[in-house]
């Protein structure tokens, strides 16, 4: 027994093995997919900063005029309305080189910003601001819990962006694989046990066997064959001692069905179904050897199932049968039935020692790609969020920039135009400063909830910070009677406890591809033109009627 002890310590490097390259696919993937999302995050939130208080004529003058007093009150509101910011300091130095940089100082991002006014024409080119973040809270608003944010070092800590690092906690929904890897390998080293103490096994085939168990569950981890019950069903019979046909119940809703079949006529026997009282192997979690089956479902089943399974289910020439449940989170998702027709006794404990491994690693299988699925919902969702305006849930500067060019492409397609309407509240701020955030962020979410009932399907609406939203019009030729339109639903009263606000605002009208055809270009032309609104008194104003004169 000596002589063969390398046999031993194979097996278990081989299943050593697996288990990392299995968590090592499982990581790769998680973290590149992870640090895109947290970049599209920063880049989303360093982005509405910039455009709710980087870009605006307050800031622009309080900094250049050392005006201490508003850049105090500025720093305060900055800090309430984005609870991420631990600090905000203004510096005599070079600005970047956009509109903003990113970079890392030990476990919060410092972002960097280039001080414009309101038209986005000048900048102060000797000052720049600088906010200190605390990406936790950030993290956590995205419902990412698993992630903590370190300078540690260590094998487990890996590179985020921007220069941070983090380290990836354990989760409840892995803890169940992890488990069932170690039932795995303990599995193995008593089967491995079993061959050298009863000498009834053949080493080579078991090697193979295990091998090919380990082979096929790496193979649907990879992707490189899809998982089904059918290649799972003939992979089992292949393997398993003493099996010669089988079937596949699986769990369809509180009915189990027949899902894959060898050996048997499988369109007849998918019109069978059971409940879970009506199972020969009963709902109990362990591989299970059944014999008399023709007796047992002839007794529980009293319609014409019976007949099928009597007829296409061959029960009466089944002389054992192998049930192995497969449990996915902690649940029986399905039964893997191994037949024998010669023999009640075929089936041994080494039987049922290969098909509990079998079931182990499919289950394991299936809670991998069912875990996968439910992350690949979450980064939709999380990539859902980035894109919407956190007070109003209004598509934010990101979607409205996505949007844009989806929507140009087709307009170029079709020779159709669009209109750019950029929104600027009027009145509002004086509301805010009077009585408060929260008061401002009610007659927000109630504006935002006016102008998307004002839309068409076609069209598009988007907040780009502030008090300030956007309008894209396809093919919008009354676009004059859209803007009038629209501003008597702003000018609606609004009701605020015992409070009656009335709210109006100022338009400004960029036409795709009259006033131009680059987006970034329409959008600032719009700007000016709502600027040149509010400073003449006026509701709207059109790009193309702006003149050298108008702007200056």
């Amino acid at each position: 027994m000596k002589s063969k002890s390398w046999i031993y310590f194979l097996l278990l490097g081989i299943i050593t093995f697996s288990f990392i390259i299995f968590l090592r696919i499982y990581l790769e993937n998680e973290d590149k997919s992870f640090r895109l999302l947290f970049k599209n995050i920063m880049e989303t939130q360093a982005m509405e900063v910039s455009r709710a208080y980087f870009q605006w004529d307050d800031m622009y003058n309080a900094v250049s005029k050392q005006d201490h007093e508003s850049m105090r009150k500025l720093q305060r509101e900055m800090k309430k309305d984005y609870p991420f910011i631990v600090d905000v300091t203004f510096e005599s130095a070079n600005p970047p080189n956009g509109f903003y940089s990113i970079r890392s100082e030990g476990t919060f991002l410092i972002v960097e910003y280039k001080i414009f006014d309101s038209f986005g024409e000048r900048f102060l080119p000797d000052k720049r601001a600088s906010i200190r973040i605390d990406v936790g809270p950030i993290l956590r608003n995205f419902e990412i819990h698993n992630i903590r944010i370190t300078t540690a070092k260590s094998n487990l800590v890996r590179d985020l962006a921007y220069g941070l690092r983090y380290e990836r906690l354990l989760t409840i929904s892995e803890i169940p694989i992890i488990m069932s890897f170690v039932l795995l390998l303990l599995i193995a080293i008593t089967v491995v046990y079993e061959m050298y103490v009863r000498r009834e096994l053949d080493i080579e085939s078991t090697l193979n066997k295990l091998n090919s168990v380990i082979q096929l569950s790496q193979d649907m981890l990879r992707g490189s064959v899809k998982p089904s019950y059918q290649l799972i069903l003939e992979k089992a019979i292949e393997i398993i001692p003493g099996a010669q046909a089988g079937s596949v119940l699986v769990k369809d809703g509180d009915r189990y069905k027949f899902s894959a079949c060898v050996g048997y006529n499988f369109e007849e026997l998918k019109k069978v179904w059971f409940l879970p009282e009506e199972l020969a192997q009963s709902m109990d979690p362990k591989v299970k050897i059944i014999t008399h089956l023709q007796g047992f479902d002839s007794e529980k089943l009293k319609d014409e199932r019976f007949q099928i399974l009597d007829k296409y289910g061959r029960v009466n020439e089944i002389k054992a049968m192998l049930s192995v449940p497969i449990i996915v989170n902690n649940e029986i998702a399905a039964f893997l039935n191994i037949d024998n027709f010669e023999k009640v006794h075929t089936f041994n404990d080494f039987s049922v020692r290969i098909a509990t491994l079998f079931a182990t690693q499919i289950g394991v299988v299936f809670e991998r790609l069912k875990l996968e699925e439910e992350l690949l919902k979450q980064k939709d969702m999380l990539e859902f969020l980035s894109t919407r305006d956190a007070l109003t849930q209004l598509p934010n500067r990101r979607a409205l920039e996505i949007e844009a060019e989806r929507m140009m492409n087709l307009a170029k397609r079709e020779g159709k135009n669009i209109c750019v309407v950029y929104v600027d509240l009027l009145r509002f701020k004086i509301v805010n400063d009077s009585f408060g955030h929260r008061v401002g962020d009610y007659l927000l979410r109630v504006i935002s909830e006016r102008l998307q009932k004002v839309v068409r399907k076609s069209d598009f609406v988007a907040r780009i910070g502030g008090d300030e939203f956007v309008f894209l019009l396809y093919d919008c030729k009354e676009y004059l009677q859209f803007v009038e339109r629209t501003l008597q639903e702003i000018e609606k009263d609004i009701i605020w406890e015992s409070h009656v606000f009335k709210v109006s605002a100022n338009f400004g009208i960029a036409i795709y591809p009259h006033d131009g055809i680059d987006f970034g270009d329409l959008l600032i032309k719009a700007d000016m033109a709502m600027y040149y609104a509010k400073n003449s008194g006026k509701s709207y104003h059109l790009a193309s009627q702006l003149s050298i004169d108008n702007i200056e």
